[in-house]
């Protein structure tokens, strides 16, 4: 009997079945679970029933061989909480790879879903790199598109004041700080955090983060990941992040400090216990800054 996800914890060997974009069912298991970061690696199992957990499917790992790939094992790290969407088939033990370098930010809807590209890289590939191709073409137009200009920002002084109760990841003494500020110092303190995320967001401070780093278009890089190492940057105080951000080779190579993008947004529920719905003037996201990455 399979079962929704919703009320089994994310425990190492858990399988679950994916929804994939054409009807039919992925899976993937847990191989490993440290705080709100899961480690995941994505099956070979693709059909249009579920899984049965003793599928010898579910016991291997998908092997990529799309796009730049070439032999790299589908595994990735999550934070939070899974989609209600998953399906639990059940739990399987046995030894695992434990380290996955593809760091993905949060659970989403393709999380799990790789065996799906490898399917159509095998069966469909030309309009499978067609599309791909159409959807990088997109969002570069939408990115450059969108003019990059920050609206009323912080002071600096307040701004960095609050930075400095930030410890490690911990974020709980900054928000009671912001949410006790107001909603006009909350929604300033957003875009001055999305101002200077964006500044850090060049070529060459991507090509400083160690062996996460950007190498060219045709390697690996994870976007998310970036953006954490440019958080870190910040809850570094105001000098080291002008030092980094005149000397990239500065950028840290082992900090990553994703929970201060929840910073304002929790700051702002605090205050009115309504959702922060607010558009910065910058996109911190990766690629953002175009003259960065020319």
């Amino acid at each position: 009997m399979y079962k929704s996800n919703k009320n089994v914890p994310i425990s190492v060997g858990n399988v679950y079945a994916v929804k994939l974009p054409d009807g039919r069912y992925g899976a993937f298991r847990i191989i490993d679970k440290q705080n709100r970061s899961t480690t995941l690696v994505t099956t070979p199992y693709i059909s249009d029933r579920l899984p049965n957990i003793d599928d010898e499917k579910l016991k291997q790992t998908l092997v990529q061989n799309r796009f730049f790939f070439d032999g790299q094992k589908a595994g990735s790290i999550v934070d939070g909480k899974p989609p209600k969407e998953l399906i639990f088939i059940g739990n399987i033990q046995m030894k695992e790879e434990r380290r996955f370098p593809s760091y993905s930010g949060v659970w989403d809807k393709e999380t799990g879903i790789e065996a799906y590209y490898e399917w159509r890289w095998e069966h469909d590939r030309e309009n499978f790199e067609k599309e791909m191709q159409e959807d990088e073409e997109r969002m570069a137009r939408e990115s450059h598109a969108k003019v990059q200009v920050p609206k009323k920002m912080m002071s600096e002084e307040m701004f960095w004041s609050i930075i400095s109760l930030v410890d490690d990841e911990d974020i709980e003494a900054a928000i009671q700080k912001l949410a006790g500020l107001g909603v006009r110092n909350i929604k300033q303190f957003e875009e001055t955090l999305s101002y200077k995320l964006f500044q850090l967001d060049t070529e060459e401070h991507a090509r400083n983060i160690g062996v996460y780093s950007y190498k060219d278009e045709n390697k690996h890089f994870s976007v998310d990941l970036f953006l954490y190492f440019r958080c870190a940057v910040i809850t570094k105080g105001r000098d080291f992040y002008e030092l980094v951000l005149q000397n990239p080779i500065h950028m840290p190579e082992n900090d990553t400090c994703e929970p201060l993008l929840d910073l304002a947004s929790e700051a702002y529920e605090l205050r009115t216990g309504k959702d922060f719905e607010y558009e910065t003037g910058c996109d911190y996201e990766t690629f953002s800054n175009c003259k960065g990455w020319e």
